[in-house]
C-alpha cells in the first residue's frame, strides 16, 4: 500500500510539474497565427484576436483569451458575427488520472451576437461549414497508408481496455452580453442590449440553478426579463424539470405598458401537474389593470394539449370609459388549449364584474375565421352603471362661464352608422339567460337570448322577456355584409303598461292601458335617422282599459254643443283625459311615416273613428278622430251629451309627440253633420227675423241664412 501510494504521489507531482512546465515554456500567443490560419481554412471566415492569451495553473489549468473576433462578409449590418471582450476555461488537473473531465467554469464577458438575415434570405451564417476537400487535405488522405491488421487488432484491443471518460461542467457564466437580430423580409429588428446569464453544474439527474436577467427592445417597444430557477435534465429533454421558478418582467408596446409581470412555480414539468402563480400590473387603452392568476397546468410531453385545471382570475381594472371604476374582475374555471384541434374550451366557468355574476361554458377555435361558442347564466344583470356616460377631459375640469347666447336645441341623432366589421371578422353562437337585466332604468325579468352569427349574418332565433307585467318575444336578423347593413324584425308584446313604456321610449304620455304590439318590419341602415326613414312594415296596437291623455272628447263635445247654443263660456272643463275600454289601430311604415286608416276607440258614451300619420323623422302628428255620441247617459260626459246622439264630431290631432295638441274641427263638424246643418239654419233664420223684427220675406230670410251658412261651410 505504501508503495502504491509513493507511485501515485509521484505522477501528482510529476503532472503538476510537468503543467508548470507548460506554462513556464511555452507562451500560447504564439498560436494566434494557427487559430487564424484554421477558422479561415475551415470556416471561411477572420479571426481576430487582439487581446493576450494567458495561462492559468492552480487548481485548474486554463486559458483566458482577451479580445477577439469573427469577422462577416461584406455587407451586413456590423463587421463581427460574433465578438467578445474576455474568455476564460480552466480544466482541473488532478481528475485527469481518472479519466475524468472536469471543465471549470466557463466565463464570456462582453459578448456580442450578430443574426442578420437579408431581403434574399441570405444570412451571416451562410458558408460556416468544414471544408475538408481542400488540396492538402486530399493529398494527406492520400499518403496516409492503410494501418495493418495487427495494429488494427492492437488497437481495437486498446479502446476496450480505456475507461471511458467522465465529463462534468462547474458553470457557464455570461456578463454583460448582447445580440442583434435583423430579418429585412418582415421588417423585424431585436437588440438584446443586456444580457448576464448563470447556468450552475450541468449533471445528470442534478439540479442546476440558473439565474438569468436581460434587456432588450425591438420596433414595437422595450422589455426586460429576469429570474432565477433550478433545472434537471433529463435523457430527453421534454422531461426535464424546473423547480423554484421565480420570474418577473416589463413590457412596452405603444400605449400598453406592463410595470411588473410575475411567474412563480414550486415545480414546472410537463410530465406531472404544475401549480402557477402570475401576476400582472400596468396600463392598456387609458386604463390601470392589477390581475393575479392562480391555476394547475398539466400538458402533454409535446405540448399538444395543455389544462388550466381550477383556475382563479382575480383583479381591478380603472380609468376613462369604466363608469364603475375601478372594476373588480374574478373569472374562475378549467380550461383546455388542444393545439393540434386549434380549440380552446372553458368549463365550470364563473365570470364576475363588480355586482354582475355569470356561470357557463364557452369555447373557441381559432383558424383563419375563429368560431366562439358561450351558454351562459346569471341572476341579476345592471347595464345602468356601465351605461353612464362619463365626463369628458374638458368638462372634468372647472365649469366655463356662463354664456349670453340662448340654450342650444338637443341635438340631432347621430346620422353615422355603427362600425360592423367585427361581425365579418369572428362566427359566433350564444346563449344567455338571466333572472333579470336592467337597461336604461328598463328591468326586464326572466331574458333569454338564443342567437348565431355566421359571416357576417346576425340570426336573433329567440328573445324573450317579461315587462312589467307583460312579456316581450322577437326574432330577426342582421346582414352586416351590405352596406348599410339589412335587418328584418318580428315582435310582439302583451300585457304592457303603455303610459311608461311611451315615456321612457318616445317621451310622451299620451296613452296609458294595457297593451298589445306586433310588429313585422325591415329596413337599411341602423344609426337614428336611418332606422326612422329606412323602416318598412306593419304595426299593430291594441290597448285596452285605458285613456288618451291630454284630450277630453266628451268635453269637446260639449264645447261643440255649446258653441251651436250659443253657451260656449257656461261649461266647466274637465281634465284633459278620455277614458276607453277598447283602442285598436293598424300602422303601415314607409317613407319615413307612420299611416292607419283604421283606428277604433270603444268608450262607455262613445265610438271614434280615427285616421292619420306620423312622421317618424320630425316626430310631427296629423289625425283626424270622427268621434260619435251614443244613445246612453252612462259614462264619461253623461247627459249633457245625450242630445248629440248620431252627431259626428271631429277632432283634430297635431303638434308633435312630446307636445301634442287637440282641437274641434268645428268647420269639418257643421260639414259633415246634416242635422246640425239643419240647427244652425233655423238659429241662422231666427237671428235675421229678430235683427228684421220679423220684417223680412220668409224666402229672402232663407237666402241670407243660406249664403251665410254656405260661407261657414266652405
Amino acid at each position: 500500500m505504501k508503495k502504491a501510494i509513493l507511485i501515485l504521489s509521484g505522477m501528482v507531482i510529476a503532472l503538476i510539474l510537468a503543467a508548470a512546465t507548460l506554462v513556464m515554456t511555452i507562451d500560447p500567443n504564439q498560436f494566434k497565427p494557427m487559430l487564424t490560419e484554421q477558422v479561415q481554412r475551415n470556416l471561411g471566415r477572420q479571426l481576430v484576436i487582439n487581446g493576450p492569451i494567458s495561462w492559468t495553473l492552480w487548481p485548474r489549468l486554463g486559458l483566458s483569451v482577451g479580445e477577439a473576433a469573427l469577422r462577416n462578409p461584406d455587407g451586413f449590418a456590423e463587421p463581427d458575427l460574433i465578438r467578445l471582450e474576455q474568455a476564460t476555461a480552466s480544466v482541473a488537473v488532478l481528475p485527469l488520472l481518472s479519466h475524468r473531465l472536469e471543465i471549470g467554469t466557463i466565463n464570456l464577458k462582453g459578448a456580442h451576437l450578430l443574426l442578420h438575415t437579408r431581403k434574399d434570405g441570405s444570412s451571416n451564417l451562410d458558408g460556416l461549414t468544414a471544408t475538408s476537400n481542400t488540396p492538402s487535405a486530399a493529398a494527406d488522405t492520400r499518403a496516409a497508408p492503410a494501418p495493418s491488421a495487427a495494429a488494427q487488432s492492437e488497437a481495437a484491443q486498446g479502446a476496450g481496455s480505456k475507461q471511458p471518460w467522465q465529463i462534468r461542467l462547474d458553470s457557464i457564466e455570461l456578463a454583460q452580453a448582447s445580440a442583434l437580430l435583423i430579418d429585412e423580409r418582415s421588417n423585424r429588428r431585436l437588440q438584446l442590449a443586456k444580457l448576464d446569464l448563470s447556468i450552475g453544474s450541468l449533471e445528470p439527474e442534478s439540479w442546476t440553478p440558473i439565474t438569468l436577467a436581460l434587456e432588450g427592445s425591438d420596433e414595437q417597444g422595450r422589455f426586460s426579463l429576469s429570474g432565477q430557477a433550478e433545472l434537471k435534465l433529463a435523457p430527453e429533454p421534454l422531461q426535464s424539470q424546473l423547480r423554484a421558478v421565480s420570474l418577473s418582467g416589463a413590457l412596452e408596446r405603444g400605449a400598453t405598458h406592463l410595470e411588473a409581470v410575475t411567474l412563480n412555480a414550486e415545480q414546472l414539468s410537463l410530465t406531472q401537474p404544475s401549480t402557477l402563480q402570475l401576476s400582472a400590473r400596468g396600463q392598456a387603452a387609458e386604463k390601470t389593470f392589477d390581475l393575479q392568476l392562480a391555476t394547475t397546468l398539466q400538458a402533454t410531453p409535446a405540448l399538444g394539449t395543455m389544462t388550466l385545471t381550477g383556475s382563479d382570475l382575480q383583479g381591478t381594472l380603472s380609468g376613462q370609459g369604466l363608469p364603475p371604476s375601478p372594476l373588480k374582475l374574478g373569472v374562475k374555471g378549467d380550461i383546455t388549449l388542444d393545439r393540434t384541434q386549434q380549440q380552446l374550451v372553458a368549463s365550470k366557468l364563473s365570470l364576475t364584474a363588480n355586482e354582475i355574476a355569470l356561470h357557463g361554458d364557452a369555447s373557441l377555435r381559432w383558424s383563419e375565421r375563429p368560431t366562439a361558442r358561450f351558454t351562459l347564466q346569471g341572476e341579476k344583470l345592471d347595464l345602468d352603471p356601465w351605461l353612464a356616460s362619463q365626463p369628458t377631459k374638458k368638462e372634468s375640469g372647472k365649469a366655463p362661464a356662463a354664456s349670453a347666447t340662448p340654450t342650444a336645441q338637443p341635438a340631432a341623432p347621430a346620422s353615422a352608422e355603427p362600425d360592423l366589421s367585427a361581425l365579418r371578422a369572428v362566427d359566433l353562437s350564444g346563449n344567455l339567460s338571466l333572472a333579470q337585466l336592467t337597461v336604461k332604468g328598463i328591468t326586464l325579468t326572466q331574458p333569454k337570448l338564443l342567437f348565431t352569427l355566421e359571416n357576417g349574418l346576425l340570426n336573433l332565433q329567440q328573445w324573450q322577456a317579461g315587462y312589467d307585467g307583460g312579456q316581450l318575444t322577437a326574432h330577426g336578423q342582421l346582414d352586416s355584409r351590405q352596406q348599410p347593413a339589412r335587418y328584418q324584425l318580428v315582435a310582439s308584446a302583451k300585457g304592457l303598461a303603455m303610459e311608461p313604456l311611451l315615456k321612457q321610449f318616445a317621451d310622451t304620455g299620451i296613452l296609458s292601458g294595457q297593451g298589445e304590439l306586433t310588429l313585422d318590419a325591415s329596413g337599411s341602415g341602423l344609426s337614428a335617422p336611418a332606422l326612422r326613414r329606412n323602416i318598412q312594415g306593419k304595426l299593430g296596437l291594441r290597448v285596452s282599459d285605458g285613456a288618451i291623455n291630454g284630450v277630453n272628447l266628451p268635453e269637446m263635445i260639449r264645447e261643440a254643443r255649446a258653441t251651436l247654443k250659443g253657451q260656449r263660456a257656461e261649461y266647466v272643463k274637465e281634465t284633459r283625459k278620455t277614458d276607453f275600454s277598447d283602442l285598436t289601430a293598424n300602422f303601415v311604415l314607409g317613407g319615413g311615416k307612420a299611416r292607419s286608416q283604421d283606428i277604433q276607440l270603444f268608450a262607455p258614451a262613445l265610438r271614434v273613428h280615427g285616421e292619420g300619420e306620423t312622421n317618424l323623422v320630425s316626430e310631427q302628428l296629423d289625425f283626424l278622430f270622427n268621434t260619435s255620441v251614443v244613445g246612453t247617459s252612462k259614462g264619461q260626459g253623461g247627459r249633457d251629451i245625450d242630445e248629440l246622439k248620431n252627431v259626428t264630431i271631429p277632432v283634430r290631432i297635431s303638434g308633435s309627440w312630446s307636445q301634442p295638441s287637440y282641437q274641434l274641427d268645428l268647420k269639418a263638424l257643421l260639414q259633415n253633420n246634416t242635422l246640425l246643418k239643419e240647427k244652425a239654419r233655423k238659429e241662422a233664420e231666427r237671428g235675421l227675423n229678430k235683427l228684421l223684427g220679423n220684417k223680412g220675406d220668409n224666402d229672402a230670410v232663407k237666402g241670407a241664412a243660406d249664403a251665410l251658412l254656405k260661407g261657414l261651410f266652405h
